[in-house]
């Protein structure tokens, strides 16, 4: 079941799920400090989740146990705040306009595999698309592993620049 954060009746249970899942799925696992770490995660999810909560969505499964995440963002060029937050958030900015919207997505590790990232990502981009706008967007590492998957998943419009990959979907 696919539902989004304003819709959960547990808010706080939904958001530990989220940071529990962010930190099984990045590859940085070293921090300095606690306040360190509670900065990365932050830097990486506290905007979605306090400005745009109607665009991160949960996977449950029949039990409501949260398995995955998206967090997305309908309006890349207009989330100036956000581009001071996000490191290179700017370095596709020339792109937003074909591809306006653009998500995060993670899953726990161990339900990898299963449809569960896949489905997330189908929801958000067609909400997007019943919004009118025409094309979603991530930037990842080029030779990140999740490009496969990405690519399986329609975001087939690559531009590479330097380490970075932007990947669009049109919508239309």
């Amino acid at each position: 079941m696919l539902v989004r954060l304003s819709a959960l009746p547990d808010r706080e249970a939904a958001l530990a799920a989220l940071e529990d899942i962010f930190f099984l799925s990045t590859l940085r696992k070293d921090f300095a400090s606690a306040a360190e770490r509670a900065g990365f995660f932050r830097t990486w999810t506290g905007w979605y989740v306090e400005r745009a909560p109607d665009d991160v969505w949960f996977a449950l499964d029949g039990d409501g146990a949260i398995l995955g995440y998206l967090t997305g963002c309908k309006d890349s060029a207009g989330a100036v705040d956000l581009a001071r937050i996000i490191p290179k958030y700017e370095v596709f900015a020339d792109r937003f306009a074909a591809f306006p919207a653009h998500l995060h997505v993670n899953v726990r590790p161990s339900y990898r595999d299963r449809g569960i990232g896949r489905a997330l990502v189908d929801a958000y981009a067609e909400d997007c698309r019943a919004d009118g706008l025409p094309g979603v967007h991530l930037v990842t590492a080029v030779f990140a592993r999740n490009v496969d998957f990405y690519q399986r998943a329609g975001f087939i419009d690559a531009t590479q620049r330097g380490p970075l990959l932007f990947l669009g979907r049109h919508l239309r």
